[in-house]
């Protein structure tokens, strides 16, 4: 008998167990957006299921272990909002279902929390989730230590500075349009200041070669970039001072001279035909001369025409 009693507790207690489990409070979603930019809204929303007979005492939401929001069914006021690092609640647009932050900063980035607490049996189930707010620099990359000028075989160094952000700005360069080689970049530790937020810097080391330039031209690129929601990107200009264009021969069949040619026979026609209308011209003046001579000895009456 006292076997059958104890697998007779057994046998309850898993009934029971199993009974809690599928009839108990249960948080059946949870939406917090993962990345947030700084001065925006994000509205966090937490949906539960409550077991059948039982009611919602309240429902809170924290972050890092600090309570921002309070909801308590019952109360005259039912919402009670509480201070918390780069948290402010939009009361008037915030209610059971869903809680709105307004003008976030990077402050707010951490594990936030929805808890639920029911009524009857004082069952608390939570469930969390990751927010980070992106603080963007204030400025976009910069490059210096460039040269005006570089000969083949000189040592390239150059830096790429992004300002403070949360999280810290990912650098990157691009040769000529294609990534750089872990060999050529030196990446250096960045600078946190009092609100927590971090400048990048980073270098890029290579002597150049001739392989390195494009028409006599090196290009280089460097991008600063978080998350999915900021990337700006900045480019310097190399040239090769020992770079010659190729050289392009004339097309067959043209003049080495260009179009003086053209102009020459034109000028030389145009001069044969004023010579040929002044001889005609002076010839005619001539032979008119002349008759009139005859006219004016022999009284005869001629005509020129």
């Amino acid at each position: 008998m006292g076997r059958q009693h104890q697998g007779g507790l057994l046998g309850l207690s898993c009934v029971l167990y199993a009974l809690a489990t599928v009839t108990g409070v249960q948080i059946t979603s949870l939406s917090v957006p993962p990345v947030v930019m700084s001065g925006d809204k994000a509205k966090l929303t937490c949906a539960f299921r409550l077991a059948q007979g039982d009611r919602l005492y309240s429902l809170t939401w924290w972050k890092d272990g600090t309570m921002f929001f309070k909801y308590v069914i019952g109360n005259p006021t039912p919402v009670t909002i509480y201070e918390a690092p780069g948290i402010s609640v939009d009361v008037s647009a915030s209610s059971l279902q869903e809680v709105v932050l307004s003008r976030v900063d990077h402050r707010a980035s951490g594990t936030l929390r929805c808890e639920v607490l029911t009524d009857r049996l004082f069952e608390q189930v939570t469930r969390d989730a990751n927010l980070t707010v992106v603080d963007p620099p204030s400025r976009g990359p910069v490059i210096t230590g460039r040269k005006e000028k570089y000969r083949i075989g000189d040592l390239l160094l150059l830096n790429c500075t992004a300002g403070h952000s949360f999280p810290a700005t990912s650098l990157t360069w691009a040769i000529n349009g294609e990534k750089a080689s872990h060999e050529t970049v030196v990446h250096y530790p960045g600078h946190t200041d009092a609100h927590g937020c971090t400048a990048s810097w980073s270098g890029l080391q290579m002597v150049l070669r001739h392989a390195h330039f494009r028409k006599g031209v090196l290009s280089l690129t460097c991008t600063a970039s978080i998350a999915h929601v900021y990337r700006k990107a900045t480019q310097v200009v190399v040239a090769d001072p020992s770079y010659q264009p190729p050289y392009l021969p004339p097309l067959e069949g043209a003049s080495t001279g260009g179009g003086s040619s053209v102009h020459q026979r034109a000028a030389t026609t145009t001069t044969t035909a004023t010579t040929t209308s002044a001889a005609t011209c002076l010839q005619l003046l001539c032979l008119s001369v002349c008759l009139s001579v005859l006219h004016l000895a022999s009284g005869v009456s001629l005509s020129v025409c």
